[in-house]
């Protein structure tokens, strides 16, 4: 990990709903390369943290910084555009797309072309070759053809990781990935996450504290809207606060 970088920048954020506090003095970074992953009970304010970075919340109050630059405000697409991708906790595909077409709309968007018969051939050919190694980075490049609706769940998730991924990110952020899968569906996708995040900044929500501890460099604990402590797996796993709040006492997470 190159710690040497901060990517991620945020200070002293806040987002009240209604008078109801969600999200209060949080404050947080993320290096170039680091895998940090975000945990902690429902109800913690995790996915309204992760809306506010991409733009789908603005702050009540505080400053989210990427690359130096200040994003809290700005619309999702422009985020989108300065290197933030993410998956959702509901999977986010178009199921009467086929695979390939699923990938190649999201290389079309990170590069600004709009669908016509009339594209040059070489402009195509160069998104194919795209959309291609991206499906064989997911493990999908034999199930192209096939409807995205009519993947198993655990192929549809690994299709929505590659959607973040055809984007080119710096940063990627997953929303409970591995929600709703079988214990084989788990290990496929925690190595496919691996494997395609190598050298990407990678910020994860998860609530499989084996995910979390396979994963992550660092830990973040989101308690009442607010960091609990924050730091390498191991400090996190000893931390006696973390274990009362979040991991129950006596844990051997």
């Amino acid at each position: 990990m190159n710690t040497t970088s901060k990517l991620l920048d945020i200070h002293g954020l806040y987002k009240d709903f209604r008078g109801v506090e969600v999200i209060k003095d949080l404050s947080l970074s993320v290096c170039q390369g680091e895998r940090h992953a975000i945990i902690g009970p429902n109800g913690a304010g995790k996915t309204t943290f992760f809306n506010l970075i991409t733009g789908r919340y603005t702050p009540s109050k505080g400053d989210i910084y990427f690359e130096g630059r200040k994003i809290s405000g700005m619309t999702p697409h422009r985020i989108n555009r300065m290197g933030i991708s993410r998956s959702f906790q509901i999977t986010n595909i178009f199921p009467g797309m086929t695979v390939f077409e699923n990938i190649r709309s999201a290389i079309f968007s990170k590069k600004g072309i709009r669908w016509s018969f009339r594209q040059r051939v070489s402009t195509m050919n160069d998104v194919n070759q795209e959309t291609e190694d991206i499906l064989k980075l997911i493990g999908l490049d034999s199930q192209h053809h096939l409807l995205a609706g009519s993947l198993d769940y655990g192929a549809q998730r690994a299709l929505e990781i590659g959607i973040t991924l055809a984007t080119d990110p710096k940063m990627i952020m997953l929303d409970e990935p591995t929600a709703g899968m079988s214990i084989e569906e788990t290990r496929e996708i925690v190595a496919m996450i691996d494997r395609t995040t190598q050298g990407k900044a990678l910020l994860i929500i998860e609530h499989d504290m084996e995910v979390v501890f396979s994963l992550a460099d660092t830990i973040s604990v989101i308690h009442y809207g607010t960091v609990l402590a924050s730091g390498p797996p191991e400090d996190i796993r000893n931390d006696a606060t973390v274990k009362e709040a979040y991991l129950g006492e006596g844990s051997t997470c």
